[in-house]
């Protein structure tokens, strides 16, 4: 073969071959691009709809989550203020063990059977290690004793587990033909030890003054409130206390109901004292309009044997459709709240 022949044969594969390619990118061309799906717009709603509800829901579960834990920790917490406050040695039943405890430490016979019996009650009280008979000497004691009363006169903390309880004890002491009636103020040391309670230490006499050292509060809440400038309304109100203080000493509860409507005190007194009269009053404003602040003080007699006393009342009175009723008889706590705004 000849240079010109190989020459055309070459030419024709090459001619050959970029046929094939041209027509295979026609072909590629022709063929048609795969389009996305076209979705409902509902499809796209109700997936919209499922994110919220997740979001939502993880949300509301952490919220929840959080205020489990706040409400659990904060339970934990006042819990164990209240462990950390409460003094066992002064509630109650601590009382009550202290006032067993005195009451038969001063109740014996002065003899060795009555000696006896005093340890042995005074046993169950008594921390171990102290004297059987608490400190009372009984060598030489002459004198029998019994307990005529025990009352609580107050409590001494004196760590977050002991405390001393303070009665005023009453004894009768006899011997052969004399009796004497003698008191003493009485500490009793209790502790708590976890499981029970105990007299920790020996008892012993103290004093408490007994005379208050509180004070009259004169003229207070004429400072505090505001006076009721017409003088008619204030007549009509004093006119009104005679009518209430008789119906509420004499009436029955359907009666006084037209002018008591303080559920608390609906029934009356049914005829146990007599109204005598309204010594003073006065009048102040109340929160709103139509109602009045009316402290009174009024004497009543006990119809048996005569005797007469004075009492105060604090009351609520309201005006309703021309007439005065009383909204609380004893308004102590709604004259102080509104005293003090």
């Amino acid at each position: 073969m000849n240079q010109i022949q190989k020459k055309k044969k070459k030419l024709h594969k090459e001619s050959d071959s970029i046929s094939l390619w041209e027509r295979l990118k026609k072909f590629l061309a022709a063929k048609p691009k795969k389009e996305k799906p076209i979705r409902p717009k509902t499809f796209r709603m109700r997936k919209l709809g499922a994110v919220t509800f997740w979001l939502l829901f993880s949300f509301m579960f952490l919220v929840v989550l959080v205020t489990i834990t706040s409400d659990t920790n904060s339970a934990q917490s006042n819990q164990g203020q209240a462990q950390v406050e409460l003094n066992p040695a002064t509630k109650p039943e601590a009382i009550q063990f202290a006032k067993g405890f005195a009451r038969d430490y001063f109740t014996w016979k002065s003899d060795d059977e009555g000696w006896e019996d005093r340890q042995e009650r005074l046993s169950r009280y008594l921390a171990d290690g102290l004297d059987g008979q608490a400190g009372l000497v009984t060598e030489g004691l002459e004198w029998n004793s019994s307990v005529q009363g025990v009352h609580l006169r107050q409590v001494d903390e004196v760590t977050d587990r002991k405390a001393h309880i303070i009665f005023h004890v009453s004894m009768q002491m006899k011997k052969e033909k004399e009796t004497e009636a003698i008191s003493k103020y009485f500490a009793v040391p209790v502790v708590y030890n976890g499981s029970s309670y105990g007299v920790y230490e020996l008892p012993f006499i103290t004093h408490v003054v007994e005379e208050t050292d509180v004070k009259i509060e004169e003229n207070r809440y004429q400072t505090t409130l505001t006076s009721v400038k017409d003088n008619t309304e204030v007549e009509n109100i004093e006119s009104f206390l005679d009518t209430f203080f008789s119906s509420y000493v004499e009436d029955s509860e359907d009666q006084l109901s037209y002018i008591l409507t303080d559920e608390e005190y609906q029934n009356g007194l049914h005829g146990a004292l007599d109204f005598v009269e309204v010594n003073n009053a006065e009048v102040y404003e109340g929160k709103r309009d139509n109602q009045f602040i009316v402290i009174t003080e009024a004497t009543f007699k006990e119809p048996e044997l005569n005797t007469a006393f004075r009492a105060v009342y604090k009351l609520v009175v309201e005006k309703k459709d021309g007439h005065y009723v009383v909204s609380k008889l004893n308004a102590e706590k709604q004259i102080e709240a509104i005293s003090n705004e």
